[in-house]
């Protein structure tokens, strides 16, 4: 059987490239100097390089708004469709958008500006360097209902970042239940923070649990890596591997990218 990204995107591997825009308006990062449009520049040349290295796909993500919101501020869901709707303009890519710990606002960027999936948490409850966290998955999934987007595929994170999950139930369990309960369309698997590889095994498990469904790797994917964890994963969301020096904020390399392509394609 088909996987949700073979049949929608006619490849059994599918790989999104991270574009980790610039801090918004409101962020205590935010450069108000540079402004919207140093945002909407970056994000641009950094989805062209992801298409022209042969990424299938991009993912909008504001990394850089740390620390983070459970819910966003209307400044930033705003700025965030305005920059993808900016970068998308002739790029020719199916896009997602993951805005971190608040999955509504992730859906409703998302169908404002024509994403084809998020990433987010829907079940699950979390502390740590983000604080507590319990994601509002019931009010993401209504809203999808309520704007007739069923076309936005959930992707659910099924294990923490920068925290611990109170849930104390093996992985595959949470994987199960994010399925079941939190009609998660894929499943995503990360190490404990960005750029960290996520564990094989616990990729292979929770693929056994949930065979049904997509299991995605969401951090840590790199050309040395990709074809080892493709062995048990459907898609790979890729970011701190194909960035300068191999930091997370840093700007996409095109050298780093080109080979991440390749590797899978040997």
């Amino acid at each position: 059987m088909k996987t949700l990204f073979e049949s929608r995107y006619n490849t059994p591997k599918f790989l999104i490239g991270m574009v980790h825009t610039l801090a918004l308006p409101g962020a205590p990062l935010y450069d108000r100097t540079g402004g919207m449009r140093k945002i909407v520049a970056q994000a641009r040349a950094e989805a062209r390089i992801l298409r022209e290295a042969g990424f299938h796909s991009v993912m909008y993500c504001n990394e850089s708004d740390m620390p983070y919101e459970s819910v966003m501020q209307p400044q930033t869901i705003a700025a965030m469709t305005e920059v993808i709707a900016e970068a998308q303009d002739g790029l020719g890519l199916p896009h997602g958008v993951n805005m971190l710990i608040d999955p509504v606002a992730s859906v409703a960027i998302a169908h404002a500006t024509g994403g084809e999936f998020v990433r987010c948490f829907l079940t699950g409850s979390y502390v740590g360097d983000l604080g507590a966290v319990v994601p509002d998955g019931a009010r993401a999934l209504r809203l999808r209902a309520e704007l007739a987007a069923e076309n936005i595929a959930l992707i659910c994170n099924v294990t923490p970042g920068f925290s611990i999950n109170l849930d104390t139930r093996p992985v595959p369990s949470a994987a199960s239940g994010a399925v079941f309960l939190g009609l998660a369309d894929a499943v995503c698997v990360s190490g404990p923070a960005a750029g960290v590889e996520a564990d094989l095994a616990a990729i292979e498990a929770v693929a056994a649990k949930v065979p049904d469904t997509p299991v995605v790797v969401g951090t840590g994917v790199s050309a040395q890596n990709i074809n080892r964890l493709a062995t048990a994963a459907d898609a790979f969301i890729i970011g701190t591997s194909i960035k300068i020096d191999q930091q997370t904020l840093n700007a996409v390399d095109p050298a780093r990218a080109d080979a991440l392509v390749r590797a899978m394609a040997a």
